[in-house]
């Protein structure tokens, strides 16, 4: 009879795993860690980590490749974000903000969006230029009151300003916040010097420096996650009148500097036109695909095919009409076609493998559309997909209902045109169209990389030398660009920095661009055959330069976010990145104290994550996982960066086109080379991961993404233990430990997962260790949250309310050497409770009611 009960229960609480959760349901509980200052001296308080004030040695500085202090010391920086009004807290709250980042063990705080044109930014006229008094005094005061923890700052200048009379693109967000347009238009350029000079010429009260030459600023971002460095021609072509006269002006003058005369022009761009070859499309072979919900019609009548979508999907991918069973040998191909539509304003095209994996091979481009019939063309190189397989021509409508009429499809080899016979130099060059050969666009991008770095460079030296600065300073992100962000990063910053976000919301939205829905696979990265967003990022580290990521998350609502700090420290360290920022502390708002989940990437709130930041300070900043030894080097000819920007808009694309495993960054560490010799790409060291059980060169991380028991990763270092994934109701020895893991109900068919964090704070072998930290974690949600079934999105006002719940994740702690004593902690860190041991066994049980441990030895 208790068997029975038993399994029932099991069956009962297997049923709430899928839905809401509050403090009424089994296995959940209350754990509000508060975002503000909390008592100090607490087993948790990581204050020590910070010795001294930040910059009190001097400004940071770059040596042998990596982050030094002003002694010259290395230094890694770990920290977190705050965005928008968050970056203006009042008076009281500064200190108390201060003094709760150094806890958690950070020492490093990115001041985001503080230029954002509403109300609450910096502006007290964001048309003039004006910064309001008010928000720079509160700016003072958080800067020095960081300063005085130990706290450097990312000062972060143009991110989200949009700029006085800046064009409007009905249904295109690239030029938003002013992106693009402020690399080359000479009026925008202006304004970012002019915010620079009123903002780092102001002398900090608190302080007594000028922001340029205050070294608790440890450095500053120019941009954020912009580039025009990217095929963006149909927005181009579609700039008003002035604005576009300017932009064809600078490309009109680049061709002069490089051609003299529109002769030379004219005969290098014909040199390749080839003539169209034979027609490869029939009549009856368009289908759609339909996916995940997804609802559309097509029919054909009189030479139109009407293509009628009325519910999308779940993914940007599922509204899509293709012409399958296509044999397109490596060349260039000339597609041509009719189209008009009332209800959709763009749609993107791609010629594409039709089987797994899937990769596109050419004639990539987005059209506009309009009520009357136009003519489309597109002409480009077709490359060998990455297996062998027959190729679909595919229009996708990016999830969005509409109806489009099509008609006169052409698909034919060769093609391509020159320069039209009505420009000259004299007269202007126009942006080119689409059917243009790649001598044409190896132009273009050439001159968008070099208008690009034009103005990278009038910046960087404007802040060194006009005002100045002294920190380091970085451009944008460096995947930004391809190679070429690659180029300009390295050639005119002191250093790179990149962003990265696991399984990123996929956002629904209407015709005015607001969010009206989103979807999230809901998986852990541990599961990625190609070692997932971590794995990507390595790749971008250039050789022999720091490598900070100012921007990581696992964003809520993902059922897996605990993983946040302890993946990304246990890959940094494994690299020897220099510096880690999770965004976003608080995003957007003051309310520090207010601990309700607030949408995707606020950790405030996140008592899953948080319980392992000051895991992730240790393994990161006191260098418990050492780097690896062996290397992998990925090689960018310098010559080829503007073929190489124009073809592959993501460099991870070109490293695994080449036959690089991404995965293997989890095993070695990756370098890539800006190569003035080379010329092709390549790589050189161990490239491939086994299918199996993978491991790191020093065998202290190991990942097995395919185990059919459920994927995992643990880490072996001798003062660290790390154990993620799917690991519920089996036992694993992570070296000389071993851990227990209570199985739990899941909603997938998997066991239920778990992220377990184990650290020496005096960084001692765990066997001999006297002071150890213990995390044990799964979910932390808002109390009846409104999932849906499968649990990849909420309802559109689902996020529930606080105070939030957490998951209890019974373990059994088998530890190597003397005896333990074992306390449980409380939301603030502070002893609530003795846990149950026995010898060198700790038991953590869902009754102790908490998400970590202090752990002592006599």
């Amino acid at each position: 009879m208790k068997r029975i009960l038993f399994v029932f229960a099991v069956c009962v609480v297997a049923a709430r795993c899928g839905a809401q959760v509050s403090t009424s349901t089994p296995g959940w509980f209350e754990f509000d860690m508060p975002g503000l200052e909390v008592p100090e001296g607490s087993p948790v308080d990581m204050s020590w980590l910070n010795a001294e004030p930040a910059g009190k040695s001097g400004f940071v500085q770059v040596k042998n490749g990596h982050f030094a202090d002003g002694k010259g010391r290395p230094l890694r920086l770990y920290g977190v974000n705050v965005t928008g009004d968050s970056c203006f807290p009042s008076e009281d709250v500064s200190p108390r903000l201060a003094k709760r980042l150094r806890q958690w063990g950070f020492n490093c705080l990115r001041l985001h969006f503080m230029d954002f044109n509403r109300k609450g930014s910096i502006w007290e006229d964001d048309k003039t230029g004006k910064l309001s008094e008010e928000q720079l005094a509160r700016l003072d005061r958080l800067i020095a009151e960081c300063a005085k923890q130990g706290i450097y700052i990312n000062l972060n200048l143009h991110v989200g300003r949009a700029y006085p009379e800046q064009p409007k693109i009905p249904g295109s967000r690239t030029f938003r916040y002013g992106k693009s347009l402020d690399r080359w238009y000479p009026p925008y350029v202006a304004m970012q010097e002019e915010y620079a000079r009123n903002l780092l010429d102001r002398k900090n009260p608190y302080t007594g420096n000028r922001y340029a030459d205050e070294p608790a600023i440890g450095c500053i971002e120019l941009n954020n996650e912009n580039t025009m460095m990217r095929d963006e021609r149909l927005d181009y072509r579609r700039l008003p009148k002035p604005m576009r006269d300017v932009f064809t002006g600078l490309w009109t003058d680049w061709l002069k500097r490089k051609y003299r005369s529109t002769e030379k022009l004219r005969v290098a761009w014909s040199r390749s036109v080839q003539a169209l070859g034979e027609e490869m499309l029939g009549g009856e072979e368009w289908v759609v695909q339909n996916a995940q919900g997804a609802e559309s019609t097509l029919t054909h009548q009189d030479g139109v095919w009407r293509w009628n979508a009325t519910k999308a999907g779940q993914s940007s991918w599922n509204l899509q009409m293709q012409y399958r069973g296509l044999d397109c040998p490596p060349g260039r191909y000339t597609l041509q076609f009719k189209a008009r539509s009332k209800t959709t304003s763009t749609i993107g095209h791609t010629l594409m493998l039709e089987r797994s994996p899937y990769g596109t091979v050419g004639l990539r481009d987005r059209f506009t559309l309009e009520p009357e019939w136009n003519s489309y063309c597109i002409t480009t190189e077709v490359v060998a997909p990455e297996k062998d397989g027959s190729l679909r021509l595919n229009f996708s409508l990016s999830n969005k209902p509409g109806s489009i009429e099509f008609s006169d499809f052409s698909l034919r080899p060769g093609g391509g045109k020159g320069l039209p016979d009505e420009q000259s130099l004299e007269a202007g060059i126009d942006i080119p169209v689409n059917d243009v050969v790649s001598d044409v666009t190896a132009d273009y991008f050439a001159f968008l990389i070099d208008t690009e770095m034009a103005t990278t460079r009038r910046l960087v030296k404007y802040l060194k030398n006009n005002l100045g600065c002294r920190m380091p300073v970085s451009d944008t992100q460096i995947s930004y660009g391809g190679a070429g962000g690659v180029l300009r990063e390295t050639t005119l910053c002191d250093y790179s920095d990149i962003h990265g976000y696991w399984e990123h919301p996929h956002y629904q939205r209407n015709e005015k661009g607001w969010v009206t829905s989103f979807k999230i696979p809901n998986t852990t990265q541990v599961s990625s055959l190609k070692g997932g967003t971590l794995a990507s990022m390595a790749f971008h580290r250039v050789a022999d330069r720091p490598l900070s990521v100012s921007e990581y998350n696992t964003p809520a609502p993902n059922d897996h976010g605990a993983e946040l700090f302890p993946l990304l420290s246990m890959m940094a360290a494994l690299q020897d990145w220099d510096a880690l920022y999770a965004y976003t502390y608080r995003d957007f708002g003051k309310d520090y104290e207010n601990t309700a989940l607030r949408k995707y990437f606020h950790l405030i709130g996140r008592a899953n994550l948080l319980a392992h930041a000051p895991a992730g300070a240790m393994i990161f900043r006191k260098g418990l996982l050492a780097p690896a030894k062996s290397e992998l080097q990925v090689i960018l000819p310098k010559k080829q960066v503007s073929e190489l920007t124009r073809d592959h808009a993501r460099l991870t694309e070109l490293w695994t086109k080449i036959g690089v495993d991404l995965g293997s960054a989890w095993m070695r560490k990756v370098t890539l080379v800006l190569d003035e010799q080379a010329e092709v790409p390549a790589y050189r060291g161990s490239n491939k991961a086994p299918d199996g059980e993978r491991a790191s060169d020093c065998g202290a991380v190991r990942w097995s993404p395919c185990d059919p028991k459920g994927p995992w990763c643990s880490l072996n270092a001798p003062g660290a233990r790390l154990l993620v994934g799917h690991v519920a109701g089996r036992s694993f020895s992570v070296g000389d430990v071993t851990l227990d893991v209570s199985a739990r109900p899941w909603l997938k068919k998997l066991p239920a997962y778990a992220c377990i964090s184990l650290v020496a704070l005096d960084g001692k072998p765990i066997a001999t260790s006297r002071r150890m930290i213990l995390a044990s974690s799964a979910r932390t949600e808002n109390q009846n949250m409104q999932w849906n079934d499968n649990r990849t999105s909420l309802a559109l006002k689902g996020w529930g309310t606080g105070p939030t719940v957490s998951e209890a994740v019974p373990i059994k702690l088998h530890l190597p050497g003397a005896a333990v004593k074992a306390y449980a902690l409380d939301a603030k860190g502070q002893c609530s409770g003795v846990l149950r041991t026995s010898g060198s066994t700790v038991e953590l049980r869902a009754e102790d009611r908490t998400l970590w441990a202090y752990l002592t030895r006599e």
